[in-house]
């Protein structure tokens, strides 16, 4: 949630469940700089970058043209059961260096895309 606000992007704070739901329409002059103006591209993109499913939100009934995505945070819990096992029984899941690694990621990749958008 923190990385998406950071860039720029709507999203509300997680609650429960396994996906977070980003608008990134505020965005959208910046990304379109990069060649990205629908969620169909924005998903290409992104999947190129996290390296993992990210669904854009015409997957889940949005118009095509918006700019809105639903990302899976189980990725960034591990990639094997026991490595998501031992963060979701963490005190603080942040402190796993699998998890901060994960998530150092999803952050740069969303920095990078904003970035990039802006050096086109």
């Amino acid at each position: 949630y923190r990385a998406l606000t950071a860039v720029g992007a709507l999203a509300r704070p997680p609650q429960a469940g396994r996906h977070l739901y980003a608008d990134l329409d505020e965005l959208r002059g910046l990304l379109a700089a990069r060649g990205i103006t629908d969620s169909v591209e924005l998903e290409r993109e992104l999947v190129r970058r996290i390296g993992r499913s990210v669904a854009g939100g015409h997957r889940f009934g949005d118009p095509p043209h918006t700019l809105r995505l639903r990302l899976a945070t189980l990725p960034l819990l591990g990639a094997a059961e026991e490595s998501r096992l031992r963060a979701l029984q963490a005190p603080d899941p942040l402190e796993l260096p699998h998890v901060a690694a994960a998530l150092a990621a999803f952050e740069a990749a969303f920095r990078d895309l904003i970035e990039d958008g802006v050096a086109a």
